[in-house]
């Protein structure tokens, strides 16, 4: 990135003062997961305030993407049951999704492939026995807040780009947005983590993501979301969409160390995940 596009990357970024702050219950959740001395009543009584948000945990406990055995029905064998990490990773998707209220189809399709790939990012770290599972679930949730903000600040041109690689399989969005901005969202995306605070080896993930070889902090779970957005890609989850996307070909498929039949095992697997996709995107 030249020193002329960074500079117009970081006036995009240093513009984000005005997105939507995070709510008051979510702000107050976080912080108190962050303190290992919180107790679940404690989560209990400031969830139970916010009435959507009590509701969107007792879903998600019964929901197929955290697989509980029995029916979850009071919200305090909720806050149990998935735990202070699952917790975390159910307060940000709720804030990432408030980020997209005005839903049109640019829309629905970044929300869609966001949360499609924090999903396989937590199924793949389960599959490959990555002890932080819902650390992958995070890192996939955010690997694309560079084009949150992209589509937040310059929405038109981010249209154009999203029909761009909508409609040309062979055109991915690091390409059709360097033509278009002389930069990309992952740049972007770092830039914005950095002033966000987020966690090194999130801020890692968001700006090496299609670049896996080059993260040094933590490079598996940056080899996790690469795989993991490759795979959104082949099952057409969100914008770019490219059925006939030969895995075995990429770095991190070998990496992860996946075969011909893992992988196809692994894609059957998703293929069952993601048709309850309809009902996970509205959690």
């Amino acid at each position: 990135m030249s020193q002329q596009t960074a500079s117009i990357a970081e006036k995009i970024v240093q513009a984000t003062g005005d997105l939507p702050t995070m709510p008051h219950v979510a702000s107050m959740v976080l912080q108190k997961l962050g303190n290992p001395n919180t107790s679940p009543k404690e989560l209990h009584q400031i969830i139970s305030t916010d009435q959507a948000l009590a509701a969107r945990v007792l879903k998600v406990a019964n929901s197929p993407l955290y697989g509980c055995a029995r029916a979850i029905n009071r919200l305090s064998d909720a806050v149990v049951i998935m735990g202070f990490d699952s917790l975390r990773s159910l307060v940000m998707s709720s804030v990432m999704q408030d980020l997209f209220k005005s839903f049109g189809l640019t829309e629905k399709l970044l929300w869609e492939h966001s949360f499609g790939c924090a999903a396989v990012s937590k199924h793949v770290a389960k599959v490959i026995r990555y002890p932080k599972v819902e650390e992958a679930f995070l890192a996939g949730l955010l690997h694309d807040i560079g084009k949150v903000v992209l589509n937040l600040k310059i929405p038109e041109k981010t249209r154009q780009v999203v029909q761009e690689v909508y409609n040309n399989p062979g055109i991915g969005f690091p390409q059709a947005e360097q033509e278009m901005f002389g930069f990309n969202h992952a740049q972007v995306g770092k830039l914005i983590a950095k002033k966000w605070n987020f966690a090194e080896v999130i801020e890692e993930v968001i700006g090496c993501h299609h670049e896996p070889r080059q993260a040094q902090v933590l490079p598996v779970l940056t080899v996790i979301v690469n795989f993991s957005n490759l795979l959104c890609h082949k099952l057409e989850v969100g914008p770019t969409r490219n059925p006939d996307l030969e895995l075995l070909q990429f770095d991190s498929t070998r990496l992860l160390r996946f075969n011909e039949e893992s992988l196809d095992k692994l894609l059957e697997q998703l293929g069952a995940l993601l048709a309850e996709k309809d009902s996970l995107l509205a959690l």
